[in-house]
């Protein structure tokens, strides 16, 4: 359910990207020309010599943007983040088709330097107002109640907790934590970040199906691991779906990978750089700055 619902979003951001990136191609050929933030010298260039041009740049931005991560599963990220992290990929495929161009242009015609300085200011803000406008349209839409999922946790530890953290930051994912099982006496009838403490794991199928649960998620330590597979069994007797939330959430704070070994998850606590896309990328930079 999450990974369907973190798709959809990711389309919908594909196509804001998409969408935001030909307005600001418009609206920089606009300022440019029309507007004439600068001079024209040499005459106004038609429209269709820069119409050439977009095709290949709504390929070449969505590229470079997946490369950077801005289709990825996203971790908690402030609105200031996500804008510098779209700045930074429209720099980088700004570069890149920068560097293209020096290699192949029509011929007697050169593509304004400005209009790709004012394009590459106008998409980074632009990609960034439309990301925002479908995270905020996503979230009001189901916090409305629209295809809410109701969720309980289990375990209300570090690792629940952080669960309960961040389903509340992303609600655009639509989930609603009904409540917390744990076993310690300590925290029973309690509040726990906001979110009600309902009982113990033997109270697990009562719980479900009083409060109308949707998902079970369990979130309990590593030295809880028999436990954790008696909860999964008797989960799996009822009408909910079932995540396991594995105790490693500190190797995601260090950035580290996950990787697969057919299907066997391999934690990557290290990783030797300028590899793959990142050698490219760096080629890039070396030859637009060279050029």
């Amino acid at each position: 359910m999450i990974e369907r619902r973190r798709q959809i979003q990711v389309v919908l951001q594909l196509i804001g990207d998409l969408l935001a990136t030909s307005v600001a191609f418009f609206f920089a050929y606009w300022l440019r020309f029309v507007i004439e933030i600068q001079p024209v010298t040499k005459g106004m260039p038609p429209l269709s010599m820069y119409l050439r041009l977009l095709p290949v740049v709504l390929v070449l931005y969505p590229v470079v943007f997946y490369f950077q991560g801005l289709y990825h599963r996203r971790r908690m990220r402030s609105r200031f983040d996500e804008g510098m992290r779209v700045m930074l990929a429209v720099m980088l495929a700004t570069v890149l088709l920068t560097a293209g161009l020096t290699f192949y242009r029509p011929p007697d015609f050169t593509y304004s330097r400005l209009f790709l300085a004012v394009f590459a200011v106008a998409d980074a803000a632009l990609v960034s107002l439309f990301r925002w406008g479908i995270s905020a349209g996503l979230a009001r839409i189901r916090r409305s109640g629209g295809n809410l999922q109701r969720v309980l946790v289990i375990g209300a530890g570090d690792l629940g907790r952080q669960v309960v953290e961040r389903l509340d930051v992303h609600k655009e994912f639509g989930f609603s934590v009904v409540g917390f099982l744990d076993d310690d006496p300590g925290r029973q009838r309690r509040k726990i970040q906001g979110v009600p403490v309902l009982g113990t794991t033997e109270e697990l199928e009562n719980v479900v199906a009083g409060h109308g649960v949707d998902q079970v998620m369990i979130a309990l330590p590593l030295a809880a691991h028999y436990r954790t597979v008696q909860l999964i069994r008797r989960a799996g007797q009822l009408l909910v779906d079932i995540k396991v939330v594995p105790d490693v959430l500190q190797y995601y704070v260090m950035r580290a990978g996950i990787e697969d070994l057919d299907g066997l998850p391999l934690i990557n606590l290290t990783q030797i750089p300028l590899q793959g896309w990142n050698q490219i990328v760096k080629r890039a930079f070396d030859i637009a700055g060279s050029a």
